[in-house]
């Protein structure tokens, strides 16, 4: 009996099992990776779990509700191809004895991950990483390290990733990397003259080569380059015909006095190399020195002892081809301490402000000579003319002290006596000191000056404190208006310069400016620009030597090229391709943690566009800086373009004039065809408004005796145009 129940027990268990209710288990979600073809079969036993395949079915649907209803089912699970990028299944898990059924769903997708395939590279100097079709590069595995973007230039060898990852499916991924191998070979891009002494005159010497492969070792460890010397560029090159004999090095010139030798300077396995070009010169063995005084005949009765030296005028020695400058000091004297052998032009070069005649007109000399006697005597009808502007010489920070040079000068015949006010924004400056001292009243300084003697210049440096935030912010604006009046001036247009200066928070002391900016008319283009190149040795020694190096634009018209102030006694050569040095021999300029002031210094140039320009044309100008024998540091570079004048929705100049100008107690304003009434609007140099009226006759008088010397800007509005005149007040 016992055994028949126990019989009965097993039974009624077995059809419990065998009648059970059907469960569709979770399966988990299926990615993959660029292959769009899915086994779902594989998913059976998961959604299966401990029920039978022999009493259960599974199906797979792309529906819920195909599922539900047992439609449409998936002929072919063990090779499904998803429609999607990211679809769902629905699986239906059926019992065969009761079809009861349960139904789950899971996600299958198909993620992308091409990959763009780079060679290894061996590059000089410097590698431009290239565009990428697919990923991106990193300087890591995985994704890891730096990204790094198309065209970031790589100056050291390493290995180089890159990652690609579907932006859905994270498991999908491809990486590939590319060893990049930089070969160092900085040369320097001037290598200093071999200069030896010709004893016997004929213009031939014997060079010790080994001399120019010294001072490229300064710069770059011997082992890591080779250096061949080649008497042309092509050959060097090329890589043949290498000067012999180089453990002697015992060279003889081809060309008489001076002659150029091509050096090349190339990796140990030839997978790079450079040239540098550097000339050997033959010079006289005896002195070779030209100099003289330029003075001005301010009595009519030739020049003599009792007359003025033409200081600040520039005298030019030009010699094979190159243009060397020398300026005239406060007692009349120039001088070039050295110039190459062959013939020599020596002239006082012609100035926009000044005109005189010279006598003579110049001076033929060859070369080796001694001639200290070469003098000038300039002649000038009278002619009462100063002039003014300010030019910064430091940044403008929020917090920090600001530098700036007032340079004012008698580009009369006549002396001149008068007064100089230079007006700034007292809400964003504090005025500090100046030296000559200059009298302060508000937002203006003052300076009087007498006596000053024709072509004199002189220097007035001046400190500001620019103010903290939030009163000056980066990329304000400080507005600046420097006045001269003389008592006797017969040209006013050089009278006012205007100073926009941008406010920084850092700036590169090593850079170039130009005073009239990005932007100049037509009628700008036919006077000069005027470019300054500040420059500041942040090393850790004193530079005994700087040299600063610029290539005039082609715009430019490279024969009224003309120094014009530096802060450094400085030598100049100009050769006939337009490339411009100035040279500061014996400088010991400070380094910046030693003498934050006395480590910077600057050069300022003046030179014309060519008579050509035309409107769009663009000038630009940058320079690299050598301090010693290091690499160049390079500038900005500044861009002016020829832009036209404003468009016609404004009134033409000559439907509105305004007299006298300068003016001192009432100007008149005179308009053609006024209909109706016009908007009159006086606005000093920092934008505010200082006086209006409303006029309504083609001539009306304004009255403006309240208002201070200096500039003003006059506008007039009317008929939906407007146009804008400068007017200064005595």
């Amino acid at each position: 009996m016992k055994k028949k129940l126990l019989t009965l027990f097993a039974l009624m268990l077995f059809m419990a099992n065998a009648y059970s209710q059907a469960v569709a288990y979770q399966a988990p979600d299926i990615f993959q990776c660029g292959n769009e073809l899915f086994d779902l079969t594989a998913q059976n036993p998961i959604v299966l779990g401990s029920q039978s395949p022999d009493d259960f079915t599974v199906a797979y649907f792309e529906s819920e509700t195909n599922a539900i209803a047992n439609n449409n089912i998936i002929q072919y699970p063990e090779s499904y191809i998803v429609s999607e990028v990211i679809g769902t299944v629905y699986v239906r898990v059926t019992n065969t004895i009761d079809d009861s059924y349960d139904v789950s769903f899971f996600a299958v997708g198909v993620g992308s991950s091409p990959i763009s395939y780079m060679n290894d590279f061996t590059v000089c100097n410097v590698f431009t990483l290239p565009s990428l079709q697919y990923g991106n590069y990193y300087t890591g595995q995985g994704g890891t390290g730096n990204m790094l973007m198309p065209g970031d230039m790589l100056y050291e060898s390493q290995t180089v990733y890159i990652y690609n990852q579907d932006e859905e499916i994270d498991m999908c991924f491809s990486e590939t990397s590319f060893q990049v191998t930089v070969i160092g070979l900085a040369v320097p891009s001037f290598l200093a003259p071999l200069e030896v002494c010709d004893e016997n005159m004929d213009g031939y010497a014997v060079f010790d080569l080994a001399l120019i492969i010294e001072n490229i070792y300064m710069a770059m460890p011997p082992e890591n380059i080779i250096i061949t010397i080649h008497e042309t560029e092509e050959s060097a090159m090329q890589g043949i015909n290498a000067i012999s004999n180089p453990s002697l090095y015992a060279y003889t010139n081809v060309t008489p006095y001076q002659q150029s030798l091509y050096v090349r300077i190339e990796s140990p396995g030839g997978e790079c190399f450079e040239i540098a070009e550097v000339s050997i010169i033959a010079s006289p063995c005896e002195e070779s020195i030209l100099s003289g005084t330029v003075l001005f005949d301010s009595d009519d009765n030739g020049c003599d002892a009792n007359d003025l030296a033409a200081t600040g005028l520039t005298v030019t020695c030009t010699n094979n081809g190159f243009t060397y400058y020398s300026g005239v000091d406060g007692n009349g004297n120039y001088a070039f301490n050295y110039v190459p052998a062959g013939a020599s032009t020596v002239a006082v070069a012609p100035d926009a402000y000044v005109s005189f005649t010279s006598s003579p007109s110049e001076y033929n000399v060859t070369t080796p000579t001694v001639e200290t006697d070469l003098d000038f005597c300039l002649q000038a009808e009278d002619v009462n003319d100063v002039l003014v502007w300010l030019m910064p010489t430091s940044g403008a920070m929020p917090g920090m002290q600001a530098s700036y040079t007032l340079v004012y000068a008698n580009y009369g015949s006549l002396p001149s006596s008068g007064t100089i006010l230079l007006s700034f924004d007292d809400t964003k400056l504090i005025y500090g000191s100046s030296s000559p001292s200059m009298q302060q009243n508000a937002d203006e300084l003052t300076l009087t000056y007498s006596n000053l003697q024709p072509f004199a210049t002189n220097y007035v440096m001046i400190d500001f404190t620019v103010m903290q935030p939030p009163t000056v912010n980066m990329g304000d604006i400080l507005y600046f208006e420097a006045t001269i009046a003389a008592q006797v001036d017969d040209n006013l247009s050089n009278n006012i310069y205007m100073l926009d200066q941008i406010v920084t928070n850092s700036y590169d002391p090593n850079d170039i400016t130009v005073r009239e900016g990005e932007s100049i008319t037509p009628d700008q283009a036919e006077g000069y620009l005027h470019y300054t190149v500040r420059f500041q040795n942040e090393g850790t020694a004193n530079a005994q030597t700087v040299r600063i190096e610029t290539q005039l634009d082609a715009n430019l018209d490279w024969d009224t090229f003309m120094p014009m102030n530096s802060s450094h006694n400085y030598e100049i050569v100009r050769d006939d391709q337009g490339v411009v040095e100035f040279v500061f021999n014996s400088i010991d300029l400070p380094y910046t943690d030693a003498d934050e002031a006395g480590s910077q210094g600057y050069i300022i140039y003046k030179i014309k566009p060519v008579a050509t320009i035309a409107l769009g044309d663009v000038m630009e100008a940058s320079a690299g800086i050598y301090f010693d024998f290091n690499e160049a540091v390079l500038t900005n570079t500044a861009t002016t373009t020829v832009e036209a004048t404003a468009s016609s929705v404004d009134f033409t100049a000559n439907e509105f004039v305004l007299y006298p100008n300068p003016a001192s107690d009432n100007i008149t304003l005179k308009m053609q065809n006024l209909n109706g009434e016009a908007i009159v609007t006086v606005t000093n140099i920092l934008g505010k408004t200082v006086l209006s009226a409303i006029v309504s006759s083609n001539e009306s008088n304004l009255d403006i005796s309240m208002l201070n010397s200096g500039m003003y800007f006059v506008t007039l509005q009317a008929e939906g145009k407007s146009i804008t005149k400068k007017v200064v007040i005595k």
